[in-house]
């Protein structure tokens, strides 16, 4: 890893005529090096049965014998306290359970889910979910120009959670949680 920074930091220098210290100065070397190497990871692809849902981003399948649950990668579904949380479940169950469906993934979220692009029919799952206005894109980890532009699509037709005058996103829901802030 070490030798790849180096590598990309030269490079950086390079191709843009600075010296090697600034190349690195805002860290592009490092996150260069991050990105290969997640790019370098694996990626794990499997057919299928959906056997059940959470909530609106989370799913359990049969994988190779076992149930396992796993996570809708892009999107961050209400919880299921939250305005719209049960409404968003109802819409991924209409959408996967008891269907074959393709999924790939490189990596697990904290809790050991699987975090992963899921199709069925052809259709992107996650895509769907904003595009009916059951989820909003997680920020934190994906700012894919087309999925952001249907949620503001939905927002703007008001569908799903969008009709709702002031919807909490999930993310922001949890900390309120968390900190004892939530008003119930």
């Amino acid at each position: 890893m070490q030798r790849l920074i180096a590598l990309l930091t030269v490079a950086v220098a390079a191709a843009t005529g600075h010296g090697v210290a600034a190349a690195d100065e805002f860290g592009f070397a490092r996150k260069l090096a991050r990105a290969a190497a997640e790019a370098a990871q694996p990626v794990h692809s499997a057919e299928v049965m959906v056997t059940g849902i959470s909530d609106g981003d989370t799913a359990k399948v049969e994988l190779d014998g076992k149930s396992v649950r796993l996570r809708l990668a892009r999107i961050d579904a209400p919880e299921h306290q939250q305005a719209w949380g049960n409404r968003s479940e109802q819409s991924l169950r209409e959408l996967i359970y008891k269907k074959l469906v393709r999924i790939k993934w490189r990596e697990v979220d904290r809790n050991g889910r699987p975090i992963v692009t899921m199709t069925v029919g052809g259709m992107d799952v996650s895509t769907e979910q904003v595009r009916r206005g059951m989820a909003w894109v997680y920020r934190a980890y994906s700012m894919d120009p087309e999925l952001l532009r249907l949620e503001a699509n939905a927002r703007e037709a008001k569908l799903g959670l969008w009709a709702d005058p002031a919807p909490v996103p999930p993310w922001e829901w949890r900390r309120l949680k968390r900190d004892g802030e939530l008003v119930k």
